[in-house]
Order: C-alpha cells, then structure tokens, then sequence
C-alpha cells in the first residue's frame, strides 16, 4: 500500500469514528461497517454464577478468555442492530437522534442498548437513550452511568487512532472492541476477514489505561495473525498458534461460527477445545466447551 493510500484509510476510518463506537479499518476506500445479521440476542453472556468447585488453572485461564470472546461476539452482534433501530427511527428523529452507539448488558444477563452524543473530552455521556433488545423492545430507564459510556468511547477512539495506521500498511481489516473485564476497562483490536468463508486466527491486540491515562499494551498477538478457510459446510476445525490457552481472537471465531450452527473446534498445542451441545455449569449458556489433550 502507498503512503498517500494508507493516509487516505486512517481520514476515512477516524471521520467514522461519530458515527460508532466499534468501527472497521482497512487499506483503500473500503467500507468501514462490519455486516452482521441482526438476530435475537439470548443471554449467554450473562455474568456466572458462583461455583463452589475450584477451577483449574487451564479451566480459569480458558473461562477468563471465553469471556472477553463472549463479550465481543455479543457486541458485534448487538453494534449493527442498534444502527438499524436507530436508522428506523426507534431512538427519535433520525437527523436529531444521538449518532454514537453502546451496547452492555445488565447484572443480571439483560441485552441492552441505545445511543449517546459525548462531550469533547470524553467524560460524559449525554443525551443516553437504552432500551432492552429482548422481547418487544422497551426503554432502559433503570439509572446508568454516563462517565463509564464515555470511558468506554475514548479508548475506543484512542486505540483505533493507535493501531490504524500501521494495520492499514498491512492491508489488514479489524474490529475495535471496548469491554469491561473483572472491573477494568479494556479495549480489543480482532482481526475480521476480508473474503467469504475465510477467518482470521490469532492476531489480536488488547489495550488498557495506566492511572496517567496512557494506553498500554495487555496482550499483543499481531505476529500470529493468520488467514484460514472456513468450508461452507462439516465441521470445523480452527487450529490457533496459542501453545496452550486459546487466543481471545480464536474464541472469538469459535463463537460467531457456532451461532451459525457450525460444529467447531479449537485446537492448541496441548488442547482440543469443542463446542458441544448442554448448559454450560458455569454460564448457563445453551453450548458448554469440552476439552480434552491434544495426543502425540
């Protein structure tokens, strides 16, 4: 890519940045908007219960990645549906209504979300508009705050300002995801294939803040960002270059294939990790992981 291109990429991926929190970056003229169906959104990614066994530290150490992977797909889920209810004009006049997007869930494992304009210096969310995204849709009108919202736009709009650039000059597509993970703000670049019925493996990159508000770096997996193909149909395998807990990126894939019905497994050098069907004794969730070591 030509410098003048990769300029051109970061205007276009930073003049997006008001329309959404989670945007796409890539190399040329392409469009930013991830296209996500929209669908219901079951409460998987309710906070878990209280477990009176100890967990392994491969089980916590894997419990602890799902997680963040949960949170993501969820988001990624839930970012394109929001645009479309606030483009039907569910949040108000369209020219008038709040252009940022955010989405959560409540304590209690609710989807929720909605639309918010920010002050200039990203402390404060105004003019917050959330409903619930089960059953008919009503308003959020339960209290909220305001300062994590912007928190969570800042470093959403701080990262993508930070990766930009040089994932451009790689020609490569993202996501920019913020989450709140055991009480800390964080936010994850995944990576997002550019053809049909490929993946991307590995590769993500996961920023937090130091108390003088600079970015740092918690996890960078950049070098093991890989293309594999997904077969239209079967199972699939995804084989991750983590040596032994899967990479949140990984999961990531893992859970956006299964809500498609898809029959994966996710496979490091000391684990094979498989989506099997049965509530999970930890999240409820419909689907449960199965592990069992990889043999020589």
């Amino acid at each position: 890519m030509s410098r003048s291109s990769a300029i051109v990429a970061l205007a276009l991926a930073l003049a997006l940045l008001p329309l959404v929190v989670d945007a796409c970056a890539s190399s040329g003229a392409r469009s930013t908007e991830i296209s996500t169906p929209v669908k219901a959104l079951p409460p998987d990614a309710a906070p878990p219960p209280d477990v009176a066994a100890p967990m392994t530290p491969f089980a916590k150490a894997f419990f602890d990645v799902d997680m963040r992977a949960r949170a993501i797909v969820f988001r990624n889920e839930c970012m394109p549906t929001v645009q479309r209810l606030r483009a039907s004009g569910v949040f108000g006049a369209v020219a008038a209504a709040p252009k940022l997007v955010f989405c959560d869930r409540t304590p209690d494992g609710v989807p929720i979300g909605g639309v918010f304009d920010v002050d200039s210096t990203y402390t404060r969310a105004r003019r917050l508009t959330l409903i619930r995204l089960d059953g008919v849709r009503p308003s959020y009108m339960e209290p909220f705050d305001t300062a994590r919202v912007a928190a969570q736009a800042k470093i959403a709009r701080d990262v993508m300002k930070e990766v930009t650039p040089a994932w451009n000059k790689l020609g490569r597509l993202f996501t920019v995801v913020p989450l709140v993970q055991n009480g800390t703000l964080e936010c994850w670049v995944i990576p997002w294939p550019s053809k049909a019925r490929s993946a991307i493996i590995g590769g993500d990159i996961a920023f937090t803040r130091t108390a003088d508000g600079r970015l740092q770096r918690l996890v960078d997996r950049s070098a093991s960002w890989k293309t594999v193909t997904v077969a239209p149909t079967g199972p699939v395998l995804l084989p991750s270059s983590e040596a032994d807990v899967a990479a949140v990126a990984d999961l990531v894939v893992a859970r956006g294939l299964s809500d498609f019905g898809r029959d994966v497994t996710v496979t490091t050098g000391t684990t094979h990790s498989a989506f099997v069907a049965g509530p999970d004794p930890i999240t409820g969730a419909r689907l449960t992981w199965e592990h069992r070591p990889v043999t020589r």
